[in-house]
């Protein structure tokens, strides 16, 4: 078997010092649960994943969210310095867009065949290299999941024959120390984690850890996570 070169193989986070960590990214054509409470920057994290890519890489990169709006997407790039951005290599996609090109969307049928579909045309119209989906908890409040572990199976392989490589957002509930509800922890090839850390009495730190991610070497410990100048970096923790 030929041995893979590891620096071409992998899709770089762009957080500095925190690639170091998981062998230099995430194997491309991979999986990772990106998880944590709200407000933890999940959203800020994938676009920054996606935008480095595709400026600084080439790579085709598509963010379907079924939350926000692709208008208040943007205005978040912006803001956060991922700009300009540009619409060949990366397309953002939100809930409306999905239903125009879907009439039974509203009718609560199969969200997951019709993210299928889409994905499946965004394919063959360029490609796609790299992927998130924001969120999950958002295509499960869409419809009703009979079997949601085997659904997500199903999805996750139909991922995988594509070789996207996909950050797929998970939102805990606040206080929660549950990783996922369905098994999409086990399912997934990786899960990153982001929480708040309180230091002292009135500070807290944003902080990041890999729990998994196969087929790499791994530094498992949590590093602290700052954003500054449109770059997001990972530090040791700092003390209090």
């Amino acid at each position: 078997m030929e041995a893979l070169n590891l620096k071409t193989d992998r899709i770089r986070t762009f957080i500095e010092g925190f690639d170091d960590r998981i062998q230099g990214g995430i194997r491309k054509g991979h999986i990772v649960l990106l998880f944590g409470a709200p407000g933890t920057m999940k959203s800020s994290i994938s676009m920054n994943v996606l935008w480095n890519n595709a400026r600084k890489l080439k790579l085709n990169c598509l963010y379907i969210s079924l939350e926000e709006t692709k208008q208040s997407l943007m205005e978040s790039m912006q803001s956060l310095g991922f700009w300009p951005v540009d619409e060949s290599k990366l397309l953002i996609s939100d809930i409306a867009t999905l239903r125009l090109e879907h009439s039974e969307a509203d009718s609560g049928r199969d969200w997951f065949k019709i993210l299928e579909d889409y994905i499946r045309k965004r394919t063959e119209a360029g490609g796609v290299d790299l992927l998130v989906l924001d969120s999950l908890n958002a295509v499960f409040s869409l419809k009703n999941v009979v079997n949601p572990r085997q659904e997500l199976f199903h999805f996750f392989g139909f991922l995988r024959k594509l070789n996207i490589t996909s950050f797929i957002i998970s939102e805990l509930r606040p206080g929660s120390e549950e990783i996922s509800a369905y098994g999409e922890d086990f399912l997934a090839d990786g899960t990153i984690a982001l929480r708040f850390h309180q230091v002292g009495e009135a500070d807290y730190q944003l902080r990041i850890r890999c729990l998994k991610l196969r087929h790499s070497r791994v530094e498992h410990g949590y590093m602290t996570l700052i954003f500054k100048d449109g770059v997001f970096s990972a530090t040791p923790p700092i003390s209090e």
